[in-house]
């Protein structure tokens, strides 16, 4: 029977061939004649749009031989060579016309030819003519998709082929109902013959499968039947008509009665199929066929197990949330079986297998199921409390993608409302939350499943596991913020989720092996604060969107999106005063980290630069909030003990860990600076916010010159506790923080030069006399030699000031003016340096020996004067004179001679002087040179330009003006 199947088809395939090469090679001519006597075949409309076109195509050849005729006419115009390719092209477009018809007719005659012969086949009682004629068949479907009126031919005959494919898929013979269920796959695959099938064909079809698949014996049969179901191409319509005779045929083949691999197979390709077309009745009826794929994510085949994944995969938009028919049937199947399954696939070693498994298992419980089955869901927890620990990297990374499962059910989060208040005089947007929303989270037991879900993340991020286990443990911690949707800005949400995988992070540091959990904790983090930053709206759906500002971003340009978070969206909303404790927290982690363990230098540097770029970003949102106009005096306050407090703990902390180490000392400088730079001198300045002079450096201070100072110099004394404008704070911090430096190393001269600049930006920010005031009183306070260097960056800062300043009346150089005086012992300063020989005249001694070579003193000696007489020259100027009396080069020398006074009453009870107190000695003759000379100069000025505007009286007021001058140019 084969052999003669054989012959057949070489037969037919032979004259096929025959047909098309005398179409391709006969004139055109013959293939019309040929056409004529076969034109009964083939649809009448068919041949008469064939016909049509070849006689437009001749008209067109006319009228190109009408051009021929008129071009011999006027053959002799133009050139020979253009003329003959005109013929040429004019020749070849009239063979490629002889050539389409000849194909044309060809084409028709033969494909409709060979469905007559195929129809006469398959219809045969004939078993082998049967059998050949459905070679046949799929021989023409396959040649048909290159060729259009192929698929035109099996169109037409749809109706007629279908009815005699389904009788036969019921023959006896396997390899009859084999052919004929691949060529009805084609037929009702392909989308120009579904476009023929009528309802009552399709009825019938989707019948004969159902009753081919539940009754065959036959596997190939069966596969194939699935099949069709799998790549059908019909309209949904059709299908909901005839959905539960499909899905009892799938089911049935899920079943896999026959225990065949490829039925499982096909069976799933159908589910997926169905599950796309007819989506809502799949969920509504996801209880009968899910469980099966279920069953078989426990499978020992590693085939079965995967193809059941992927298949749960795609459909998983479509089945979950779970509905409450389904968690009962996955519930009574965990019961039965599913969890003793899932312990032997751990007894074996396949845990990573089993996690995954877990990971479905969990989800398909759903939330309501598993409020009432806490027993259940208490010993399907006991698996990850087995897998968490293992030393095995896939099998804790297999157990954290599984708990995502866990997070779907336990976080259920209903789409809030949101009102916005739009503040239009300061562009500041705040969301409101509706009362009784899930922001309350005592209610409904969600704390213990926040701490459960964060028990694993917390002891994997802070364990020493492999870096890919870390990577996977964030990704799963940010699924779980991407669910808790804007209840994530709750703080207490924020203490229990946020606050322990940031500080986990950001202590163990910026290594290399934590540089990218590093990054990614820092960009989320940089999100959280930019969202101050974004204008917050309301949809449709009253839930709330957030769209970036016009603002330039604080934080320059945003990390591009390379992180695995960025493909769970965080819910940011704008944050306020109330969670500045966490960004301060967050910063003190990472400075006291890096201050008190073995970093590298590099890594420090980096660490150093991610807190700033925070602080500054917290700043400029808490500067947000003081424009409101509706914030209180408290909440004012509150924010500013805050920021001083967090301040004075980085600068203490770091001086105390990394007292040897510059460069803690200069990050402790930047945060200061960015406090001055961010917060608005309104605050900063304002007599209305006064803040406690609360550090432990002022505490600390030896006390032995307060009397000197308040009784001789007239200064009034800085104490512990005093109670000071921020702006005040501040300075005092940073000129603590210059004097624990070492003023040293090759890098402090980079940092005075800042120290300088900060100087000059506090005097021309804020009231500069109260600054000087208090900066003069705390240089007054530690005796240091070295200390003359922060004298020069506070001088210079006060210099470039004042010759900045256009209205000079904002300082006063009357005799009975504050400035007038802290002018005076600002100048005294260096004076009283080198004359000081109380109790601290042993730790001065100390310092020039141990901080500075004599070379580099004589040298910073040199400094100092230039920069004393570059401010005595500023402050001295006719515009800033008192003009009635030229009191303050008098009272300023008179200053200075009780300094000598007290330097040589020491003198004269000391018996021995060593070489460091002739060091001294020197140092002071030079500076009282080029004082006296400084002085004597601007007094000459002085004089010469009072008596330009005033005649009398000139000779007494330089009699009586100068005798301490001049007493001091004795000395």
């Amino acid at each position: 029977m084969k052999l003669k199947s054989k012959l057949k088809i070489d037969y037919f395939v032979t004259k096929h061939q025959r047909t098309n090469s005398f179409h391709k090679n006969g004139s055109t001519a013959a293939a019309a004649a040929s056409w004529k006597q076969r034109q009964g075949a083939g649809d009448l409309e068919q041949r008469q749009a064939a016909a049509t076109a070849i006689w437009k195509q001749r008209q067109e050849l006319r009228s190109d031989a009408s051009a021929t005729a008129i071009w011999k006419q006027r053959q002799g115009a133009g050139d020979l060579d253009q003329r003959q390719a005109a013929a040429t092209a004019i020749w070849k477009q009239r063979q490629e016309l002889r050539r389409c018809t000849q194909i044309i007719f060809a084409t028709m005659s033969n494909s409709c030819h060979q469905m007559e012969e195929i129809k006469t086949l398959i219809s045969s009682n004939s078993t082998p003519n049967k059998s050949f004629g459905y070679s046949s068949l799929l021989h023409f479907q396959e040649q048909s998709n290159s060729d259009p009126s192929s698929i035109q031919v099996l169109a037409q005959s749809s109706r007629c082929l279908i009815g005699s494919i389904v009788a036969d898929i019921f023959d006896d013979d396997e390899e009859i109902a084999a052919q004929a269920l691949k060529c009805l796959g084609f037929m009702i695959y392909h989308p120009s013959i579904v476009a023929t099938i009528l309802v009552d064909d399709t009825g019938l079809i989707f019948q004969s499968l159902t009753k081919l698949i539940m009754g065959t014996k036959m596997k190939s049969v069966c596969n194939l039947g699935v099949w069709c179901i799998s790549i059908q191409q019909l309209d949904a319509s059709f299908l909901a008509a005839h959905f539960h005779l499909l899905l009892r045929a799938v089911v049935h083949a899920l079943d896999n009665p026959i225990g065949s691999l490829s039925t499982t197979f096909e069976a799933i390709q159908a589910v997926m199929k169905l599950a796309t077309q007819l989506s809502e009745k799949m969920r509504e009826l996801s209880h009968i066929w899910a469980p099966s794929i279920c069953r078989r994510l426990l499978t020992i085949d590693k085939k079965e197990r995967d193809m059941s994944e992927r298949c749960l995969l795609k459909i998983k938009s479509i089945i979950f949330p779970p509905t409450l028919a389904l968690s009962k049937a996955l519930i009574e199947d965990m019961k039965q079986k599913l969890l003793s399954g899932m312990k032997d696939l751990i007894n074996q070693g396949m845990k990573v297998q089993t996690m995954q498994a877990w990971g479905w298992f969990i989800r398909f419980l759903g939330s309501q199921a598993m409020k009432k089955n806490r027993q259940l869901i208490n010993d399907m927890l006991k698996i990850p409390e087995l897998t968490f620990p293992d030393n095995n990297p896939q099998v804790q990374i297999a157990s954290l993608v599984a708990w995502e499962g866990l997070i779907d059910n336990l976080i259920h989060l209903p789409i809030l409302p949101c009102e916005t208040i739009t503040a239009m005089e300061i562009g500041i947007q705040k969301v409101k939350t509706p009362r009784g929303n899930v922001h309350d989270i005592q209610e409904n037991g969600f704390p213990k499943r926040i701490k459960l879900i964060m028990t694993p993340l917390a002891g994997i991020i802070s364990s020493k596991c492999d870096v890919s286990v870390r990577s996977s443990c964030l990704n799963t911690w940010c699924y779980l913020l991407h669910k808790l949707d804007t209840s994530i800005n709750c703080p207490s949400v924020m203490k229990l989720v946020v606050d322990p995988i940031l500080e986990a992070v950001f202590q163990i540091g910026p290594d290399s092996k934590n540089i990218w959990l590093w990054n990614l904790c820092l960009e989320l983090l940089d999100d959280f604060i930019l969202a101050k930053c974004k204008v917050v709206d309301c949809d449709k759906n009253g839930q709330a969107t957030h769209q970036l500002s016009t603002t330039p971003s604080m934080l320059g340009p945003s990390i591009s999106s390379k992180y695995s978070w960025k493909q769970y969206p965080i819910k940011w909303l704008p944050w306020d005063c109330s969670q500045l404790d966490f960004f301060i927290n967050i910063i003190n982690v990472i400075t006291r980290h890096v201050s008190v363990a073995e970093v590298s230098c590099d890594d420090r540097n980096l660490a150093f630069d991610a807190a700033i770029r925070i602080f500054r970003s917290v700043l400029k949102g808490v500067q947000m909030e003081f424009r409101n106009m509706s914030i209180e005096y408290k909440d004012i306050m509150l924010c500013l003990n805050s920021i001083l407090r967090s301040l004075k703990n980085i600068c203490e902390d770091l001086h105390l860990e990394g007292s040897g180490s510059n460069e803690l000392h200069h990050a402790s400088l930047l945060f200061v600076e960015v406090a001055t730079e961010e917060l608005h001198p309104s605050i900063l300045g304002s007599p209305l916010y006064k803040v406690a002079l609360d550090l432990k450096y002022i505490e600390n201070l030896c006390s032995s010159n307060d009397i000197k100072l308040a009784k001789v110099l007239g200064i009034s004394d800085i104490t512990y506790m005093d109670m000071v404008s921020p702006v005040v704070y501040l300075s005092v911090v940073y000129i603590c923080v210059l004097v624990k430096s070492t003023l040293n190393t090759p890098k402090m001269e980079f940092v005075l030069q800042q120290s300088h600049k900060y100087f000059k930006f506090i005097f021309s920010s804020y009231d500069p006399l109260e600054v000087l005031h208090f900066s003069t009183s705390l240089l007054y306070k530690d005796i240091r030699y070295q200390y003359l260097q922060i004298w020069m960056a506070i001088t210079k800062g006060l210099k470039d000031w004042i010759d900045s300043v256009k209205d000079h009346s904002l300082f006063n150089m009357e005799s009975d003016s504050t400035s007038y005086h802290v002018i005076c012992h600002l100048l005294s300063y260096p004076f009283f340096i080198c004359t000081c020989r109380s109790q601290n005249s042993t730790m001065i001694i100390s310092s020039l020996e141990d901080s500075i070579v004599p070379s580099q003193r004589t040298l910073e000696l040199e400094h100092v004067t230039e920069v004393w007489k570059s401010l005595y020259g500023s402050v001295s100027i006719p515009k800033l004179e008192c003009p009635t009396r030229n009191s303050f080069p008098e009272d300023l020398c008179s200053i200075l001679n009780g300094c000598l006074d007290d330097y040589t009453s020491m003198l004269e009870c000391s018996n021995e002087i060593d070489s460091s107190y002739k060091e001294l000695d020197l140092n002071l003759l030079s500076l009282s040179g080029e004082v006296v000379m400084c002085v004597l100069e601007h007094a000459v000025t002085s004089d010469v330009n009072s008596r330009s505007t005033k005649s009398q009286g000139g000779r007494y007021r330089i009699s009586s003006d100068i005798s301490n001058i001049m007493g001091f140019a004795a000395r």
